[in-house]
Formats: C-alpha cells, structure tokens, sequence
C-alpha cells in the first residue's frame, strides 16, 4: 500500500484521476488495492471486526464522494487513511467507555483441564491483555502505533496521515509502546 521509493505508483495515479472524474471501476480497483489494510488499521484502531466493517465503508463511501475535492497533494494510501482514523476517532467520541470485560481463572463448565489448555488459555488471555490495553490508549497515540507497528506507515506518513509532524508521530507511538508495556507488566 505504501508507495515505492522512487514515488506514487503511477497506476494507481491514473486510476484516483479516473475516480475522480466519475470512473467507478478505477474507484473498484482502488478500494481492492487498499480495503484489506484499511480493515486492518480499523480492526486495531476499534478492537471491533463489525466496527472496523462499518468504519471501513463508511471511509470508502465518503472517499468516494469527496474524491472530487482530493488535491493530490499526498498519495491516495494517506488520504484515504486520513479519512479513516477520523471515522475512527468520531466512533470513539460516541461511544462510552465500556467496563472491563470479567476475569475468569476457571475452564468453562465441560472444557477438560490439561497443560495444553493452559497454555492456550495463557496465550488468549495474553492477546486479549494486548488487544484491551492498545483500545485503552488514548486516540492521539493508538493512532500514530497502529499505523506505524501495524499498518507498516512510515513516521512521516504517520504524520501526513494524521497532520502532525514526523517527530510528533515519533513521540506519541514511543509514549504508546511505553504505556503499553507499562501496562502489560501490571498484567503479568
């Protein structure tokens, strides 16, 4: 999704160009090239698979119809993530905050006990600290992580994407890493 180093993909220009001017196959080929990794900083960024279906084409129809109006001043990956974290940030400000899901040291009635649940159940309990602790960070750093630790943005992309400055990008993701190993230590 990223552009290559020498610059935009000159195939994916000519096709935002395309959209622009109404080609609803260009936009089609767009969405294809672009709609698993916006799933992907949707699901990080919601901690929702539903949500980040619902933000997703919420981004890919207000692309759509503001496509118009993009200037082309940074690619169309950036642009339309952009879109994406703002619908993101609008899902979190409507939304309360939700109560920590229960603490469960016992199997479930029925699941036998053995070293290999264990295990299983420590690796579930594990991801599911990561994924709560991540959706416990503050927007204005889960944002600048999730895209540089998940989504493969560099920092300054990070920065176009959210219109900060490279080095504030930076500091937000270190100060989310700290506060999520922080966390993750009180965990264990």
């Amino acid at each position: 999704m990223t552009p290559p180093a020498g610059g935009p993909d000159p195939l994916e220009v000519h096709r935002v160009e395309l959209a622009r001017r109404g080609d609803e196959d260009a936009f089609a080929a767009l969405v294809r090239s672009h709609q698993d990794q916006l799933y992907r900083v949707a699901l990080r960024m919601t901690g929702s698979p539903s949500d980040a279906q619902d933000v997703v084409q919420e981004t890919l129809l207000q692309a759509w119809e503001h496509l118009p109006a993009f200037r082309g001043e940074s690619g169309f990956s950036t642009w339309v993530t952009r879109i994406l974290i703002n619908r993101c940030r609008n899902l979190h400000r409507a939304r309360r905050p939700v109560g920590p899901l229960p603490e469960g040291d016992q199997p479930a009635p029925g699941m036998p006990h053995s070293p290999a649940a264990d295990t299983l159940a420590v690796t579930a309990q594990s991801r599911d600290a990561v994924r709560r602790a991540l959706l416990a960070l503050p927007l204005d750093q889960r944002a600048p992580l999730v895209l540089t630790t998940f989504a493969g943005y560099t920092f300054a992309e990070t920065g176009r994407i959210l219109g900060i400055g490279e080095s504030a990008a930076k500091v937000r993701a270190h100060r989310a890493r700290r506060a999520l190993a922080t966390t993750l230590q009180e965990w264990r």
